[in-house]
C-alpha cells in the first residue's frame, strides 16, 4: 500500500501548511476569530483521516501516539 505512505506525508504538510496560516491570521491580520477556529476544524477532520491511515499501516503511526511497550522482566507489585 504505496500509496498510504504518499496520502500520509500529504496530510501531514497539509496540517503543517493549516497551522501556519491559523497561527498567521491570529496574529494581527484582522481576520475574524470564527475563520482561525474553521482551520483548526479543517485539522481535526485531517488527523481523522490519518487516524484511519494508522489502522490500516500502524507503521505510519508516530511515536509518540503509540501507547508504551509493557517493560519486558519487570514484576508487578
Amino acid at each position: 500500500m504505496a500509496k498510504l505512505d504518499n496520502i500520509h506525508a500529504k496530510l501531514l504538510e497539509a496540517a503543517s501548511l493549516l497551522d501556519d496560516a491559523a497561527r498567521e491570521m491570529r496574529d494581527g491580520t484582522g481576520m475574524p476569530p470564527e475563520h482561525v477556529a474553521k482551520i483548526g476544524a479543517a485539522m481535526a477532520e485531517v488527523m481523522m483521516v490519518r487516524h484511519q491511515i494508522y489502522v490500516l499501516r500502524p507503521d505510519l503511526m508516530p511515536a509518540y501516539l503509540r501507547a508504551p511497550e509493557p517493560s519486558a522482566g519487570k514484576d508487578e507489585e
